[in-house]
Order: C-alpha cells, then structure tokens, then sequence
C-alpha cells in the first residue's frame, strides 16, 4: 500500500476513535484535541510528512520560470540542509533579515526567471519551506543575532514585538509564553516558545518544530502563519507575513531555539 493509502487508513481510525470517546470541545479556532488523543496521532503517520515529501518535494524537482530550473537543479540537499537552521538572516543583497520563505521567492525570481513567486501565505510556498525543514530535521538551529548593525537591530526590533501589549486584549507574546507559561489556556498549556527560560522552566522550542501540522485545521502552516493567528484570536491587528515586524519576531523567536534540533514538520494541536 503507497503512503497516501495508509495515511488515509490512518485517518479514518482516528475519526472513528475521535468520534467514539468525543473529548473534543469547542475552542476558538478548532477543536481542543485532549494529549491521549494527540498521542493517537503521533503514533502514526504526520500527515505533514506526506506534504512535505509528496508536495513540497515535488515541486523542490519540478523545472519551472523562463529558465526551465528547478530547485534541486542548483542546491543539492545535503548543502540545503546545513543552511536552513540559519533562517532568518542577513541577505547583504537587501541590506535585510528576510525569512527563508523569502528567501524561496527570490531564488524563484532571480534564479529560475518565474514571473510571479510563489506569496507567502500559498500552498506552493508553504508546501518548498516544510520540505526544507523536513530535509533538514537533526540539524540545529543556529539563527544569527548579533554579527552586523542591520542583524541587531532585527533582533532588537523582534523582541520589542513580542513583548509589546496592544489590541483589545492588551496581550502580547511575552503575556502568554512568558509570564502566563505553564498555566492552561482553552484546555491547553501554555508553553515557552524557547529551550530553557532562566528559572529553568523547559520549553518546547518552537521554531524548530515548524511549519507544522495542525490538527485542529488539518492543514500545515508557516511559524509565521502561527504567529497571525495567535494575533488574532488575541483581538490584534494581525501584522502582514513577510514585514519586517513579522520577519523580526521570527527571528527574536527562532533565536530563543538556537542550539535545538529541527524536527520538522512539527505535529500540534
């Protein structure tokens, strides 16, 4: 049986289960998903996986713009893999941090001649980054915090977002995933977003177990996808994907995982 045929086994064992016990409630946004369910799940197949490989991979092969290039025709997979735990980083072309998402959308532009990249919050581009990230699973996360003035100011700028209160809420990141960690919000706990805070608390550093596939929606998103939902369902102005305030919260994020291993596509609620 190919993988699309398992993992469609797979998934009506675990609606048939889903349905039996029903320890699912309402939650805004989804469905709450109890840990003896999200167990179940991680038992079996990540449907993230079969959308890295399947999609993502396939268009990582798949010539494409005036060129007639694919990705794989100038990176190989071993090269790609030790660079994308660098992400975000500085592209001195740009003067800028630009998120490895944008960084697909320029090889597009640039290197293969297409028109018209793939935009951030597409499946085409979702689908190239989770593959990324899936080739790179047991490497390391090592983003650049520090190394030139432009580096530091991101950095600084990424941290001022997640800390900064607004919306109606008055919330902000650091609300959440800093003060509020370890408490339970909507049937779920609320988790530090890096390694190890200093009081010694664990975290589930984040930014190394996405994109990564949601149950609740049964689709994979970005970590900056996360992040705009988060904003809204805490009454934000959800900031654009690829700005530079969305662009530096990932990296402040992504920062607070340095030395974590990529174990990606990530399987979450």
């Amino acid at each position: 049986m190919n993988l699309k045929g398992k993992l469609l086994l797979f998934g009506l064992a675990v609606i048939s289960t889903l349905y039996g016990v029903n320890k699912a409630v309402s939650q805004e946004g989804g469905q709450a998903i109890s840990d003896e369910d999200l167990a179940l799940y991680k038992s079996g197949i990540n449907p993230g996986e079969v959308f890295a490989q399947e999609v993502g991979g396939d268009l990582f092969r798949k010539p494409m713009g005036t060129s007639n290039k694919s990705c794989a025709s100038c990176h190989s997979e071993e090269q790609l893999k030790k660079v994308v735990g660098t992400y975000p980083k500085y592209n001195k072309d740009l003067n800028a941090v630009i998120s490895l998402q944008q960084r697909i959308q320029m090889c597009q532009k640039l290197n293969q001649g297409v028109d018209k990249p793939f935009a951030l919050n597409s499946q085409e581009n979702t689908a190239l980054v989770t593959y990324l990230k899936y080739i790179a699973s047991g490497e390391k996360i090592n983003v650049d915090t520090s190394s030139n003035p432009v580096v530091k100011d991101y950095y600084e700028y990424g941290k001022y977002v997640y800390e900064l209160k607004r919306g109606k809420r008055n919330l902000s990141c650091a609300v959440c995933h800093d003060y509020a960690a370890g408490k339970v919000l909507r049937m779920q706990r609320l988790a530090y977003l890096g390694v190890q805070r200093e009081d010694g608390m664990k975290g589930t550093a984040a930014a190394a177990h996405w994109p990564a596939y949601r149950m609740t929606k049964s689709k994979v998103f970005t970590l900056e996808q996360r992040f705009a939902q988060c904003m809204s369902q805490a009454s934000m102005k959800v900031l654009p994907l690829g700005s530079k305030e969305m662009v530096a919260l990932e990296l402040y994020v992504t920062s607070l995982a340095n030395g974590a291993t990529i174990e990606a596509p990530g399987l979450v609620r």
